[in-house]
């Protein structure tokens, strides 16, 4: 306790100094902190938007090849309805399953009062598409809507639900009935009547102007089949995925599927993570530099203006590592109270963001949504642990030059 009193006593002899260095700890810990909480969400938001948003599921099966088929014929590479009730068997019994749905990629034309138009899809059974989305937690606009109008079920056969690009550049509205057509998996031309109950914006923006959401038995319908293009799989918990997959491919050869994780469906959120990966750890290495050059800065001109003091404590009695521990804990205490003052700033902006819920519109959805600083206590603690051993660091070197001197040189010092 002695020591540390002593510290204390010489932190306090220069206060606008010891404050200043205090500010630059407090600052860069808060900085490193806010930018860590802030990539957490936009992680959340990713895998998000991935999983739930875009009805992708934890994992996906798919006949092999059928990803990258771009041809016209529509059945090709179909799951058939036998194969699929397999593949509901296998979710059935695997308990980390809670939903195995079938969804068919649809492509054709609309027809609204004559004005035609080009769309791209996807078909599920209503409540199992809402049963996938509604698990979105970190995608959510202020007013907590994604959608206009009423919501799709299996009541409504013929209701479909457009993105808000496709309805304004067709000028489509709530109960607006359109046309849709296509070719049939026989190949020949289809065409069934729709009832447009539901306007959202897409989680991509560049489906916003094409994409289109109606109920499977109806596409199946406009596609005269029973199969469906892939089963996305929706887990308990999304820590399951990699042996769910892996217990599906043992299941599901790979000479004849596909099994993928939600994670390769699409490969920007490995690429972003990867990217705030290498941002974050750049802005600490940053920050972290610039503080300990400033503790290395505080330490060295203490060490200078105090050079007749340590000589007259090596004349009592002080040994040279005496001294260096003395200005380490001068140092490490620097670093407390600065990391300390820095948890309460990042604490209180996370909260400031979270009373205000600012909103934005990122990369990953074309509707402004609530943006957060995600408090994480292990990041808090490790960077905490960080700084102070940085700054306890930083003042061995200045130290050990004042305590090499000889007690004579220290006294006569000016």
């Amino acid at each position: 306790m002695n020591w540390i009193s002593l510290a204390l006593r010489n932190l306090l002899r220069n206060v606008r100094r010891s404050v200043t260095t205090i500010a630059a700890v407090a600052l860069g810990y808060a900085a490193v902190n806010i930018l860590a909480g802030f990539s957490a969400y936009m992680f959340a938001s990713l895998e998000d938007a991935h999983i739930y948003e875009q009805i992708n599921g934890h994992a996906q099966v798919w006949k092999k090849d059928a990803r990258g088929y771009s041809g016209t014929d529509p059945a090709a590479y179909l799951i058939a309805e036998e194969e699929f009730d397999a593949i509901r068997q296998f979710a059935g019994e695997d308990p980390r399953v809670e939903l195995a749905a079938g969804m068919l990629e649809v492509k054709g034309n609309i027809d609204f009062d004559g004005l035609p138009g080009f769309f791209v899809g996807q078909a599920m059974v209503p409540e199992e598409k809402d049963a996938i989305h509604t698990r979105s937690t970190a995608l959510r606009s202020a007013d907590g809507s994604t959608y206009e109008g009423r919501p799709l079920s299996s009541d409504s056969p013929d209701g479909i639900g457009v993105a808000s690009g496709l309805a304004e550049s067709l000028g489509l509205e709530i109960d607006s009935g359109v046309i849709l057509m296509t070719a049939s998996a026989a190949g020949q031309l289809n065409a069934v009547d729709a009832t447009v109950l539901q306007i959202a914006d897409t989680a991509t923006e560049s489906l916003n102007n094409r994409f289109l959401f109606m109920p499977l038995a109806l596409a199946q319908s406009l596609y005269d089949t029973r199969g469906v293009s892939c089963v996305r799989l929706l887990l308990k918990h999304n820590e399951d995925t990699d042996a769910v997959v892996a217990s599906l491919r043992e299941r599901f050869p790979e000479s004849e599927w596909e099994v993928i994780p939600w994670y390769e469906v699409s490969k920007l959120y490995l690429r972003t993570k990867r990217m705030f990966d290498i941002i974050f750890g750049l802005v600490f290495a940053i920050i972290a530099t610039i503080v300990t050059m400033s503790v290395v800065n505080t330490i060295g001109m203490a060490v200078v203006e105090r050079t007749k003091e340590i000589g007259t404590l090596r004349a009592l009695g002080l040994k040279r590592p005496g001294v260096v521990l003395l200005f380490g804990i001068e140092s490490a205490l620097l670093g407390i109270i600065g990391a300390s003052l820095g948890l309460i700033l990042t604490l209180a902006f996370a909260f400031a963001v979270g009373a205000v819920q600012p909103t934005w519109e990122p990369p990953v959805t074309a509707r402004e949504i609530v943006w957060e600083i995600r408090i994480l206590p292990a990041t808090l603690l490790v960077t905490f642990v960080l700084l102070v051993l940085f700054t306890a660091l930083a003042a061995i070197a200045p130290a050990r030059r004042a305590a090499k001197q000889s007690i004579v040189d220290s006294l006569g010092h000016v």
